[in-house]
């Protein structure tokens, strides 16, 4: 809930700012993917991140401005101050705070995008409307300017894949048990840091119809640095179920060393066709993970129509386990249900000591996360597809 207090809380404080300062302007905040952040978070650390933008508004305001909430628990905000005043810049800073607060990675799905609006104060009309005209008229702004950075990432996305500007962080899932490395999972990386996080990527792909060639440059990239870097190591591959349409779909090299990763973020809406090819991978020896179990469409229904090898719990259940029964035991039925049917389970986003001693009390067979991410190999940027490219033919 924002410490920030809304326009009906302020209203007193913002008439007296118009009083003695004269016509007023409204700076609308958007964060672009609030809930993209909170899909793959979870609502308290979405709530937490909201907490750190509360505090950083109230620090960064001049002293004749208001930093507002819209809502207790809406995640865009509103800076009322003098007309006078050139527009304030706080994009960047907020975003620094949330990245000191919450990591990088979090940082970077935290775009924000600024409308500007004039509030001109008029004695024959209300004055909280005239407030909340000029708050619309910003937000209205801010809409065109997230339209033009939509446009300019997808050809920024476009670039990347055309320059094959990718790279693969390799991270490792570990015996819950013993802490030995059973495999890793390949994320891959824009090399331009508007593009870092793999989640970004591929929801620009999605808007501009890209999946297919993003989806391709990934995997290969991957299956790339497998033997180069890995040599002998079990590869978790994030899969896209888009990618079962596309003709060109395949996964060559050693079958035994592959796991197919399928999130259920994303609805699978011809499973006939779907189950077909992954039919046809699984005779080949590919196994199959279920990804972010608990937080897709289909939940448990997903999990009986794939009958996946591995089931990777999604971090939000993961998260402060330690602390909630009520995801101990829901934990401890999906190890049982696993076990029962000769699949393993994998805890993502395993951050804590606290976290991962509990993970392994309940019988979960294996681990992932920041606890147990150490010595990861990355493919170097000199070594990436694009560099190939650039050689002369034999």
């Amino acid at each position: 809930m924002s410490a920030l207090p809304t326009v009906l809380d302020a209203r007193e404080a913002l008439r007296a700012l118009a009083r003695d300062r004269g016509d007023l302007a409204v700076l609308y905040l958007n964060f672009v993917r609030g809930s993209k952040v909170e899909e793959i978070y979870g609502w308290e650390k979405f709530d937490a991140i909201m907490d750190t933008v509360a505090a950083a508004l109230l620090d960064l305001v001049p002293g004749d401005a208001m930093a507002l909430s819209l809502h207790p628990f809406d995640d865009n905000f509103a800076i009322v101050h003098t007309s006078a005043r050139d527009a304030l810049d706080v994009e960047s800073r907020v975003v620094g705070r949330i990245e000191a607060a919450h990591g990088e990675e979090i940082a970077a799905l935290c775009e924000i995008v600024t409308g500007r609006a004039e509030a001109r104060v008029d004695p024959r009309i209300r004055f909280e409307r005239i407030i909340y005209r000029a708050i619309r008229e910003a937000a209205g702004a801010a809409r065109s300017v997230e339209q033009q950075e939509r446009l300019r990432r997808i050809a920024e996305l476009k670039e990347s894949i055309r320059e094959r500007a990718i790279y693969i962080d390799y991270h490792p899932i570990v015996v819950a048990a013993s802490g030995t490395v059973f495999g890793y999972e390949a994320l891959a990386r824009g090399t331009r840091k508007g593009l870092r996080r793999p989640e970004l990527m591929f929801e620009i792909a999605a808007e501009a119809n890209l999946i297919w060639e993003l989806s391709r440059l990934c995997r290969t990239t991957a299956l790339d640095g497998l033997d180069r870097l890995l040599p002998g190591e079990l590869l978790f591959l994030n899969v896209d179920p888009h990618d079962f349409s596309d003709p060109d779909f395949d996964l060559p090299g050693d079958p035994h060393r592959l796991v197919i990763e399928i999130t259920e973020r994303i609805a699978i809406k011809d499973y006939p066709r779907f189950r077909e090819r992954l039919a046809a991978f699984r005779a080949r020896g590919i196994r199959v993970a279920v990804d972010d179990a608990g937080s897709g469409f289909a939940g448990l229904g997903s999990i009986a129509n794939l009958e996946p090898n591995f089931i990777k719990l999604d971090l939000s259940l993961i998260s402060g386990i330690d602390a909630s029964a009520t995801k101990r035991h829901l934990v401890e039925t999906m190890v049982r249900f696993a076990n029962e049917q000769g699949a393993q389970v994998i805890a993502e986003g395993v951050e804590r000591a606290e976290e991962y001693a509990e993970v392994r009390r309940l019988g979960v067979h294996l681990v992932q996360g920041f606890f147990v991410d150490h010595s990861r190999p990355t493919i170097s940027r000199s070594t990436r597809a694009s560099d190939r490219l650039a050689a002369p033919s034999p």
